[in-house]
């Protein structure tokens, strides 16, 4: 053979070398513990009391990264309740910086267990009981994070499946035969002797079975979900709460450790039953997001709405905690307006993350189940994760239908106070969500 010849074969060689590894999605995954050290102030019940007395069970922060070429996508799911927008903003920023992830493709979800800690309000300010667990989740979340991302020896190559099962743990928490979704989506990236590296589960279901009198740090039945199947399957497992503003467990919520455990059990098994499909060899990974503009009952707010609209609460039969809530309101809203910081819509982040065939639609707040139902109806092509409680939490989302009904009056006439909006949402507001909900997912698949 001469030179020419032998340059030639080795050059191509070389190049298909190249090709069968170029443009192959890899991936990922770390894991690491964000169990608090002391006793904190626990998230999610207005009626809890006292400090948290012990750990049910410990709390994890996981992240996933997905690679093709140079394009990486960050996804965090924490067992935890929520952040606020302005922290998941931080987190986000440091770990772009230390990663050269771009600051849109990380999103950092919360599974929004009930028996998580708070990292915000007075316990989490300094001199406070949550301040030292403020400190360690942060550093953790990025710590992890940033070691998942650049480990560059640490990515391999992945196929998809996918399947869904229904579970009926959970129920519509304000009608007895309200809006309800049971699906129970699954997903595994598989290495090439076809062992799961790492897994996706999303469901449809407030993490309150452990209710207010209880005062254990836990994951709630997330937790015990993700113990029974990945003590079976192996790789790591994030589990995603999809679509449950408007949905708990089944039946009265309990102080005892048993009745998480139980459902946490239960949604194992009908996972277990789960017949998996593997989806076509597909190297996309693409990024979309979108600021939602969520219309307030009135177009522009003045001084004189935002007393009206006191005067108006005022007159209700409400107790003094909800009177001093609601002039507290009132106050900050005043401040905000005289700096120019209100905004006369509620600005709501989503995103769509597409890599293979599988879609993950991410977005903030609590969105009612029906949206759930409704983008994976339009989409039934290929699975959809519908995955909330991501980026900073913000709102319940309600549906149309809530809108139409009485049974949603926290939701739809108290929820503004809490979270420092300047004005209940409009009944516009669900046609408004759901389109932009269908249109990024439309664009992922364009």
């Amino acid at each position: 053979m001469n030179i020419n010849r032998l340059l030639f074969v080795l050059w191509l060689v070389i190049t298909v070398m190249g090709c069968s590894s170029s443009g192959r999605l890899k991936c990922n995954a770390g894991v690491a513990d964000i169990t608090p050290l002391d006793s904190v102030n626990l998230a999610g019940f207005a009626a809890r009391k006292g400090l948290s007395v012990g750990i049910h069970r410990t709390l994890k922060t996981r992240c996933l990264v997905i690679k093709k070429d140079t394009a990486r996508v960050c996804i965090i799911s924490n067992d935890m309740m929520e952040i606020p927008v302005s922290m998941a903003n931080d987190l986000r920023a440091q770990i772009s910086r230390q990663t050269g992830i771009p600051f849109r493709h990380i999103f950092i979800h919360n599974t929004h267990t009930h028996s998580a800690p708070r990292v915000t309000g007075f316990s989490a300010e300094p001199g406070g009981t949550n301040v030292r667990f403020r400190k360690m989740f942060v550093e953790t979340l990025v710590d992890n994070a940033v070691r998942t991302a650049n480990n560059k020896a640490g990515f391999v190559p992945f196929t998809i499946e996918t399947g869904k099962k229904e579970c009926n743990i959970n129920c519509n928490r304000r009608e007895k035969d309200g809006p309800i979704n049971h699906d129970v989506y699954a997903v595994r990236l598989l290495d090439k002797k076809g062992k799961p590296i790492v897994s996706l589960l999303n469901f449809g279901c407030h993490p309150v079975s452990l209710g207010h009198l209880s005062r254990v740090v836990s994951t709630d039945f997330p937790g015990i979900t993700v113990e029974e199947i990945q003590r079976e399957w192996g790789g790591e497992l994030l589990y995603f709460t999809g679509a449950a503003g408007n949905v708990d467990p089944c039946g009265p919520l309990s102080a005892e450790s048993s009745y998480a455990e139980e459902r946490g059990k239960q949604l194992a098994n009908a996972i277990r039953q789960i017949k998996f499909e593997k989806l076509k060899p597909k190297p996309l990974l693409t990024v979309h997001n979108e600021e939602v503009r969520l219309p307030f009952r009135i177009p522009q707010i003045t001084k004189e709405d935002i007393q009206a609209h006191v005067d108006e609460i005022l007159q209700w039969n409400i107790s003094g905690t909800w009177k001093n809530d609601v002039l507290n309101w009132q106050k900050e809203i005043l401040a905000k307006m005289a700096n120019g910081e209100v905004k006369h819509y509620l600005p709501i982040q989503i995103a769509c993350v597409r890599f293979g065939g599988l879609l993950c639609f991410f977005t903030q707040g609590e969105p009612f189940n029906e949206y759930q139902t409704a983008l994976r109806e339009c989409n039934q092509d290929a699975p959809v994760l519908f995955i909330a409680c991501t980026n900073g939490q913000n709102s319940y989302l309600p549906g149309k239908h809530a809108f139409q009904v009485d049974a949603y009056e926290y939701e739809k006439e108290q929820m503004h106070i809490y979270i420092k909006a300047p004005f209940p949402l409009s009944d516009a507001m669900p046609e408004v969500y759901e389109a932009a909900a269908k249109q990024i997912v439309r664009q992922a698949f364009e």
